[in-house]
């Protein structure tokens, strides 16, 4: 039986037809092999000093370092970010767990007799709004050490993302070493290589800018616990039950009438009622406000109990709210400015590793870091 094949070496002038084309594409994979040979004996080798040992590496291998390395670079922020997040944690609750505990007992001490006496009297003096800012902060941000906590947080925290950048350059150094000390090219001993440290490279980035990387937020120069302390009393006395509360004592002030609000509202009543004997000498004060406080303890107590009633639920949500909000905005500072200083090494990485190659005359094409690639 005769197959397609047979007929078509049967055909005429097949064989002399094949035989050149067999040749021609003979002679096309030799070609590409000699400038394949060609290449690799005319690239360059490379000798990178990497986690204290010197590879000798080909143009390829060489290459696939320098791409490893470019992901490396381009994961920093996650990695420091990974490396922060739990000992970030531990500290955000010892700073905040504490003046979170504060707040029953500030609202204890706001809806108790002796804190209600004293509302009410710098509501007569027209100064309610400043002492209650200061009570919030005293009874709340100072008495939790919350300010103190911050300002320790701030300076450890700058210190610690210090540590982690270095040991990430260590680990960047051993991961590459490891990767590559088992590639190395097999006769490049004794060639001519372009030497490239990126030991130095690397400790020059991670460790060599110290004043360039230190803490940048908006709150540098440890002043972050004041700064926050106050700007959370200010969100506090802004919240809605707050004022509500504020607005019941102007109405127990109204309750009173003009000449107890005067006789109240004169200077020596205003300083016995911040004295440290508090609402007694108030009540000693002159005999008009003995009278009206006195009416007060008789008759408005109900009204501070149903104040309490009506507020306090409220207001416990307002500050425990606004201490979970100010967390959450201390968080995302730091955070920012560890994603500042990821930046800013990848940068410092970018140029130290372009210099060690400028210095070691490695030619443009085979840069890592090249921009025009």
């Amino acid at each position: 039986m005769t197959t397609r094949a047979d007929t078509v070496w049967r055909l005429p002038g097949a064989g002399w037809l094949l035989g050149p084309l067999l040749a021609a594409l003979l002679m096309l994979g030799l070609v590409q092999a000699y400038h394949l040979l060609q290449a690799r004996s005319e690239a360059p080798l490379f000798r990178v000093v990497i986690g204290g040992e010197d590879l000798i590496l080909d143009a390829e291998t060489h290459a696939d370092l320098g791409r490893e390395l470019e992901e490396l670079a381009g994961g920093l922020e996650l990695r420091l970010r990974d490396e922060m997040q739990p000992w970030l944690d531990a500290r955000l609750d010892a700073a905040f767990v504490p003046l979170e505990a504060t707040v029953p007992e500030y609202l204890d001490w706001h809806f108790s007799l002796r804190g209600s006496y004293l509302r009410l009297a710098m509501a007569l003096t027209g100064e309610l709004e400043d002492w209650l800012q200061a009570q919030l902060a005293e009874r709340l941000v100072e008495r939790s050490g919350f300010a103190a906590a911050l300002e320790e947080l701030e300076a450890d925290y700058a210190a610690r993302l210090e540590q982690a950048q270095r040991r990430l350059g260590q680990e960047f150094a051993m991961t590459l070493r490891a990767r590559y000390g088992g590639r190395q090219a097999a006769d490049g001993a004794s060639q001519e290589a372009h030497e490239i440290d990126l030991d130095l490279a690397l400790q020059h980035a991670f460790q060599g800018h110290r004043d360039e990387m230190r803490w940048g937020t908006a709150a540098a120069g440890g002043t972050l616990g004041f700064a926050v302390g106050r700007a959370l009393t200010r969100r506090l006395m802004a919240g809605a039950a707050m004022q509500g509360s504020r607005a019941v004592a102007g109405r127990i002030v109204a309750r009173l009438g003009g000449h107890a609000t005067r006789s109240l509202g004169s200077g020596a009543t205003a300083t016995l009622a911040t004295s440290p004997t508090g609402p007694a000498s108030l009540l000693a004060g002159t005999a008009t406000a003995a009278v009206a406080l006195a009416g007060f303890v008789g008759t408005e107590y109900a009204l501070l109990k149903a104040e309490e009633h009506r507020f306090r639920d409220a207001m416990e949500a307002d500050l425990t709210g606004e201490v979970a909000r100010v967390r959450a905005e201390v968080r995302h500072a730091l955070e920012a400015d560890a994603t500042r200083r990821a930046e800013a090494l990848g940068r410092y990485l970018t140029q130290a590793v372009r210099d060690a190659e400028a210095s070691g005359e490695v030619p443009q094409t085979y840069r890592i870091f090249d921009p025009g690639r």
